[in-house]
């Protein structure tokens, strides 16, 4: 009886240990998965990073830097790719890097989960966006193009959304560029689930309702998204005045520049660009 018994712990004993090896092997096999993937992600950031370097003190070449921008942002890189954005999409630096590219890139770091990166490329789209035309669509993130992030820190937002303003507000007054801004404000406030956001987005978009019943029509579209009349006058409801708030101060400036534009926009584009973005 002991000796069957002794048998069964033995035996149960060796099964025990024989599956411990295997899960400390298996660990040690992902583990060492990890870090080749590791490897082989560093080894290719470096090289999609040597595109992006002079040769022979002559500038890159544009596509060879949009090329290793691009390859970042798909290797998990979009931290790196747009702090060297912040360099490379700069007045100072002019054609290193297209707008189509730096908005892609942009864009890939809006949808990350660094927060840091956000913050940079919220901040370099609204320091850039004056030299942006409101009705391309390459010209605007596609995350946040009659959608939003509502994940994002409220700086991130309210960084895009004054980016937003200031893109349109730079640009000729047409009647694309008001329905472009309205459909993209409908969707940061419909998107959004903080009540303040919704109340001070909701104020832009008052801004802009009489230049847009002016134009007669029911719906607008920017991009895939629809939108009517009947949705934007909605998110005015519950628009309040508050002063005292810095960001309300911000949404209060621009509101006012907003409902001074809108009035110049009519039926008439003359914006070859902006005639081909509606008809997509």
């Amino acid at each position: 009886m002991m000796a069957a018994l002794a048998g069964v712990l033995i035996t149960a004993a060796v099964g025990l240990v024989s599956a411990v090896i295997a899960l400390v092997a298996q660990r040690h096999e992902e583990r060492a998965r990890i870090e080749e993937q590791r490897r082989l992600r560093l080894d290719a950031a470096m090289r999609a990073g040597e595109l992006l370097a002079s040769k022979d003190g002559a500038p890159p070449d544009p596509a060879a830097v949009a090329s290793g921008l691009l390859a970042l942002t798909d290797l998990g890189q979009a931290a790196l790719a747009v702090a060297l954005l912040v360099d490379l999409w700069s007045p100072q630096r002019d054609g290193a890097v297209s707008d189509e590219t730096a908005i892609l890139v942009i864009n890939e770091a809006l949808c990350g989960d660094d927060t840091g990166a956000q913050l940079v490329a919220a901040e370099l789209l609204c320091r850039r966006s004056e030299s942006l035309d409101p009705c391309q669509s390459l010209h605007w993130p596609s995350a946040i193009d009659g959608q939003w992030l509502p994940q994002l820190a409220n700086r991130s937002k309210l960084l895009l959304v004054d980016g937003l303003v200031r893109m349109t507000l730079t640009s000729d007054p047409s009647e694309n560029a008001l329905r472009s801004i309205a459909v993209r404000l409908y969707g940061i406030a419909s998107g959004d689930p903080d009540p303040r956001v919704k109340r001070c987005v909701g104020r832009l978009i008052k801004a802009l309702i009489p230049a847009l019943e002016a134009l007669g029509y029911s719906d607008f579209m920017q991009g895939s998204r629809v939108v009517t009349l009947h949705e934007l006058e909605e998110t005015t409801r519950f628009v309040m005045d508050n002063p005292d708030g810095m960001l309300e101060r911000i949404v209060t400036e621009r509101s006012e520049a907003l409902a001074t534009w809108a009035p110049r926009c009519d039926t008439t584009d003359t914006n070859p660009g902006c005639l081909a973005h509606a008809a997509s």
